[in-house]
């Protein structure tokens, strides 16, 4: 019995989707050829990816986290705020700079979530529209209104015997006179210029509507605590830029967090809830997948290590010029200081932004009928940052190197850590040093060197047992 009553579920849902197609059917058959022209280009610009706006991956990761872009709030009550910063890679995908630019990328892309913190901390915005509209006839008789521009209305002959549309037209073609330019008046004056040139430079004015839209905006702040808590790089197949997002996040508790960085109040940072190893929050190149993750991993990251210390993990990485020991070294040595340069950037950063957007349009209708138009549009965006400070205590958690998947040219990334314990030991190391020194004994040493005729690699360690330390 229960299996019949399954098969007539089964029948009546097959007869639904049945109905349901044909009427969808129906409707694309009844469907204006117009529409139906416009559905179909919907339809394909949707299936090649053209609706997909940029930093989309960073949008899909915090709809899936439940947060909103601006503020939001924890389950305690405590508000706090997320930002998506977007920026593209300017260097040509095949570069040898690639991989560097694309860390310059994510530079201005986690810049631009701290200028969306600051903009809606406070904004200065002012705006200018103008819109005018000129309308004129001309049989091309030399016009009686050329160089009325700058006179009084009374100054005009008969002005006081003329009608109020008379008096009112006057004051029209003044203005209209101020859209002719100087070089067509001196040749209407002089009789230099047949009516049929005069016709055709009017044609231009005499039916015109413009519109001009000017904003303009200023921001600035200083940011502490602003944190990423993820990052992402895509380059879709055909297109000539890679797009980085970055998605940011700051709270009073992260605020509080820096501030106990800068003040040296490492205590305020242990004894938190327990996190895991920071090794283990790094992708694991070792794979194709985590490596993937690790070229899109950018900027600094706040985590609760094994001990329940707030934590610091910054990430860089550097394009490797050539296949020489020191252009590897340089390149290491670079990401190396963009990464401990992100941390400071983490304490504190000044912000300053200046935008500027100007669009105009206008219309211009001849006397045979047509009308042209015409656009410009100019935007400027500017955005300044600066930071300073003194770094003690970080270390470094991770180096790898390999090939980048998208230029194809060698790669070298660097994850710098910093912790409260290690913050404090350096300032011990510091107070010794600091010291006079003991007297002891000296040695010099040379040795030439050649270039290396195989390939080769080795290494051993010593004294690294905890009790030679």
């Amino acid at each position: 019995m229960m299996k019949k009553i399954e098969d007539v579920r089964k029948i009546y849902a097959m007869l639904l989707v049945i109905a349901l197609s044909t009427n969808t059917f129906a409707q694309n058959a009844d469907e204006d050829p117009e529409m139906a022209a416009q559905r179909a280009m919907f339809e394909s610009a949707k299936k090649s990816g053209a609706n997909e706006v940029s930093g989309g991956a960073c949008k899909k990761f915090i709809s899936k986290k439940r947060w909103k872009i601006g503020q939001n709030f924890k389950k305690n009550g405590d508000p706090f705020f997320i930002a998506i910063g977007i920026s593209e890679v300017k260097a040509p995908i095949m570069s040898t700079s690639y991989a560097t630019s694309t860390m310059n990328g994510s530079i201005l892309a986690q810049l631009d979530s701290k200028r969306a913190l600051v903009e809606s901390m406070g904004s200065e915005i002012t705006s200018e529209i103008l819109a005018t509209s000129v309308q004129q006839f001309s049989e091309g008789n030399k016009p009686d209104f050329i160089d009325t521009s700058d006179k009084p209305a009374k100054e005009i002959q008969n002005y006081d015997d003329l009608s109020v549309y008379q008096k009112t037209k006057i004051l029209f073609n003044q203005q209209l006179d101020k859209l002719i330019d100087p070089e067509t008046k001196d040749a209407i004056a002089n009789d230099s210029i047949s009516e049929k040139e005069v016709e055709d430079k009017l044609k231009d004015i005499l039916n015109q509507s413009t519109f001009k839209d000017s904003i303009k905006t200023k921001a600035s702040g200083s940011i502490r605590g602003m944190k990423s808590v993820y990052s992402h790089f895509s380059v879709n197949k055909g297109q000539k830029q890679t797009i980085i997002c970055n998605v940011s996040i700051w709270s009073d508790n992260l605020a509080a967090q820096t501030d106990a960085m800068i003040t040296g109040n490492y205590s305020s940072l242990k004894n938190l809830k327990k996190g895991k190893p920071l090794e283990n929050y790094i992708p694991n190149d070792e794979n194709f997948e985590g490596y993937v993750d690790l070229l899109g991993t950018f900027g600094t990251f706040m985590v609760r290590d094994e001990t329940g210390q707030m934590s610091v993990l910054s990430y860089a990485q550097e394009g490797i010029k050539s296949d020489t020991a020191a252009s590897e070294r340089m390149a290491f040595q670079n990401a190396a200081t963009r990464a401990r340069r992100a941390i400071i950037q983490l304490r504190e950063e000044n912000i300053e932004v200046a935008n500027s957007v100007d669009k105009q349009e206008a219309t211009t209708e001849s006397a045979d009928g047509m009308i042209d138009y015409w656009s410009e549009e100019k935007s400027k965006s500017r955005i300044a940052a600066s930071a300073s400070g003194t770094l003690k205590g970080d270390y470094e958690v991770k180096r790898w190197k390999n090939i980048h998947t998208q230029s194809q040219k060698p790669v070298a990334g660097i994850v710098i850590a910093w912790t409260p314990s290690g913050a404090e030991y350096m300032n011990k190391v510091s107070k010794t040093l600091s010291e006079a020194p003991i007297a002891g004994s000296d040695s010099n040493s040379s040795a030439d060197f050649t270039s290396a005729e195989s390939d080769a690699d080795g290494g051993s360690s010593a004294g690294d047992d905890e009790d030679d330390f």
